[in-house]
């Protein structure tokens, strides 16, 4: 019987469909079956030396297979770009071990959550990616009890009264930035209160010795040193203040290297203390008497690390706050540090919300206070490459021998050249010393 050619070709097809089905999953089941490991994990620990270190360890059951083990952390946290750790570790027998040395690095506050997984690379290149961990940072010196409010989790160790009022403080601080300047949380935070100040430093590897308390806005905690006998006179207003550097910091988040003057940071947390102290009344009352306060510009930056100067710098970035905000209002203050995240500096910031540079804002704030105009020299203008006049080099390069005094041996009793490094550093010999030292900066390193 003679088919015709088409209903040929589809009797083959149904003949052959079902061999080249099976083929295709055998293939499949014994990739599957390739992509398999035998590497089997006996151990996954993290021994925590807070706040110094973080010792890895991996155990596996048998490592004769194992070409390659790399080990991936990360610590939560609000970032632009989200990146993880990878350590390349080397295997000794069937374990791993490797040391994040935090007093290198610095170290997360208590209440961060650490993350770790460990990749293993066997001899055919098929990886194996353990489980994720996770450890919370706990400063167990102390035994910690735990207050809660809407968005705010408040821990305290000393003090029966201590968590409840503090935790009071700061819903009341909370209000007060959303009702006065619009700014609100925008994910939950954590307070850590400390007996004493010298308590809390230990517990942060790089502080000023001054500090009383510090806002991890990257990581939504705050560590405040309050003890007792102060924590109404000194706590309440202090944890307004850090709490108000952390929803500053959400609300004007950059990802593009902008920043805000130190002056609005600081005095933004000491406006939502609520009603000034008697310090910072006194200290604007001394600089309106005497005509002392310090150019607005100098305070851009970082303030003095003596206590007392500083707290005057507080007092007045204090008053050219409320200035801002009783004169223009909460939205140009919002709009300012949206514009500041922009990457917008100082003075082109101010100039296109209020229309002043920082030396205008000062003369603005100073009438305010009815104080005489402080006379301040024109902002130096950046000389740029066109602005700079060519010149004739004086003549062309010659080839001059070295005179044979110059040339002579130096007598025995002469001077050793000297080696103090700033005189050598444009030394030939140097220069290689010099990229072994970039090599060294840029290396990261945990």
């Amino acid at each position: 019987m003679i088919y015709p050619l088409a209903r040929y070709e589809e009797g083959i097809l149904k003949k052959f469909v079902p061999i080249i089905i099976l083929f295709v999953l055998i293939l499949t089941g014994a990739g599957s079956a390739h992509a398999q490991t035998s590497i089997t994990v006996t151990r996954n620990e993290a021994l925590v030396d807070f706040p110094q270190s973080v010792t890895f360890q991996l155990e596996v059951a048998d490592a004769s297979d194992v070409a390659e083990v790399n080990l991936v952390y990360e610590v939560d946290r609000s970032s632009c770009l989200e990146a993880s750790t990878a350590v390349p570790v080397p295997l000794e027998g069937n374990q791993a071990e490797w040391t994040w040395e935090m007093v290198r690095s610095g170290n997360p506050p208590p209440g961060a959550t650490l993350r770790w997984a460990w990749q293993i690379t066997d001899s055919s290149g098929n990886v194996t990616t353990t489980d994720e961990q996770s450890h919370t940072f706990v400063d167990d010196r102390y035994d910690w009890q735990t207050v809660s409010a809407p968005n705010i989790r408040l821990h305290w160790y000393e003090g029966d009264d201590v968590g409840p009022m503090l935790l009071e403080a700061a819903v009341a601080g909370l209000d007060q930035l959303q009702n006065e300047m619009g700014i609100a949380l925008d994910s939950e935070v954590q307070l850590f209160i400390y007996g004493e100040s010298d308590d809390m430093r230990d517990a942060v590897l790089y502080i000023q010795e001054w500090a009383g308390g510090v806002a991890f806005s990257d990581y939504n905690i705050i560590l405040i040193g309050v003890p007792p006998r102060i924590a109404e006179s000194w706590g309440v207003p202090t944890v307004r203040h850090e709490l108000a550097h952390l929803v500053v910091g959400q609300f004007g988040r950059s990802c593009v290297g902008g920043s805000r003057p130190t002056w609005l940071e600081e005095g933004l947390a000491t406006y939502a203390e609520g009603t000034p102290s008697e310090r910072v009344l006194s200290d604007i009352a001394n600089g309106i008497e005497n005509n002392r306060f310090e150019p607005v510009r100098s305070l851009n930056g970082s303030f003095s690390a003596h206590g007392t100067e500083a707290g005057i710098a507080y007092s007045q970035s204090y008053s050219v706050v409320k200035f801002l905000l009783e004169t223009y209002g909460q939205e140009n203050l919002q709009s300012l540090i949206l514009t500041l995240a922009q990457g917008k500096g100082y003075d082109e910031a101010l100039e296109a919300v209020y229309g002043f540079n920082v030396d205008g804002l000062e003369q603005a704030w100073r009438q305010s206070l009815n104080l005489p105009a402080r006379e301040i020299p024109p902002t130096p203008t950046a000389v740029s490459a066109q602005s700079i006049p060519t010149i004739e080099p004086f003549g062309l390069p010659e080839s001059v021998p070295t005179e044979s005094a110059a040339a002579a041996t130096a007598p025995a009793d002469a001077a050793p050249p000297t080696t103090d490094p700033g005189l050598r550093i444009c030394n030939l010999p140097v220069f290689p010393l010099l990229l072994v030292g970039f090599g060294l900066v840029f290396r990261r390193r945990k």
